[in-house]
């Protein structure tokens, strides 16, 4: 496993993500928050190991949805790499459920598993603070590598958190998961290049992530619906009625590599926005775009 990715910073892509950031806000949903949306794109030199990159509200955090999914997955795999976590039928099934088909039923699997905790009634004071220091695990790894921006420590539910659950969000839901664009670009890209865990863990998870179907939803409905014909894709969408996010690897068909990480929420909730921000960073990089 290689050191720890710490993307280069690049002003010419800053100047990219905030014009396709804007121009798009200004189109799509002119009556929007600049800060209900995040962007982050980054152009990979696999020669050297490091991806330049840039961004607009790059490190502001949003609701992630199921891209969070990305974090236990890597967390998962860093388990089983320490002997913690047996990859038994069920926890290969959950792993590929969570991420293929965004399941939340497999991800609370995923993440009972991986922190060694359990749903269930409320608990006591003294109770909930053991049980909140293993959801935190993962939070600990992550920041033990110098991320920033992350909070991965609950489920994704279909309706709601309840029990224990409900009382680990806190009176005010303010430890629900969160996400910066950038953090999410950093973790793909730590997959993608064989940094997070060791080379065959990585591989596993790049097999997950990798898209081929142009209909389903998770490239249908996002960043891989504006690549063009013969580009490849890795990636990890989320959708709730308030927020739409995305991270995403393409491979152009000469070799090239980009990714993106763009989340909306809130009042940039629009059907179409990551689409276009999507095509405007794919075109302003030169990538193939769809007719």
């Amino acid at each position: 496993m290689l050191p720890v990715l710490l993307p280069v910073s690049d002003s010419a892509l800053d100047a990219l993500a905030r014009r396709a950031a804007e121009t798009n806000l200004a189109a799509v949903a002119p009556k929007a928050k600049s800060e209900d949306l995040g962007v982050a794109v980054g152009v990979v030199d696999r020669a050297t190991g490091t991806v330049r990159w840039g961004s607009f509200n790059g490190d502001r955090t949003h609701y992630p949805a199921s891209t969070v999914k990305l974090f236990w997955l890597a967390y998962a795999e860093r388990r089983i790499e320490d002997g913690k976590l047996k990859t038994t039928s069920e926890v290969l099934r959950g792993l590929h459920d969570m991420i293929v088909d965004s399941t939340n039923d497999a991800t609370a699997l995923i993440v009972d598993a991986a922190t060694e905790t359990t749903g269930g009634p409320e608990l006591s004071a003294k109770a909930l603070k053991s049980w909140m220091a293993k959801r935190q695990a993962a939070n600990r790894w992550f920041s033990g590598m110098g991320y920033t921006g992350i909070n991965a420590c609950q489920k994704t539910w279909n309706e709601a958190p309840y029990g224990r659950e409900r009382q680990g969000y806190g009176p005010k839901f303010e430890l629900r998961n969160a996400m910066s664009p950038m953090a999410g670009m950093r973790l793909l890209s730590e997959i993608m290049l064989d940094r997070i865990v060791n080379p065959a863990a990585c591989g596993r998870m790049r097999d997950l992530l990798h898209r081929t179907n142009p209909l389903e939803t998770q490239i249908a409905g996002f960043s891989g619906s504006q690549m063009g014909p013969g580009c490849e894709i890795w990636s990890k969408a989320g959708w709730t009625d308030s927020v739409k996010c995305d991270i995403a690897w393409i491979k152009a068909p000469d070799g090239r590599e980009i990714v993106l990480s763009i989340f909306t929420a809130d009042s940039a909730r629009e059907e179409t926005l990551v689409q276009k921000i999507a095509r405007d960073l794919l075109m302003g990089l030169k990538m193939p775009v769809k007719a």
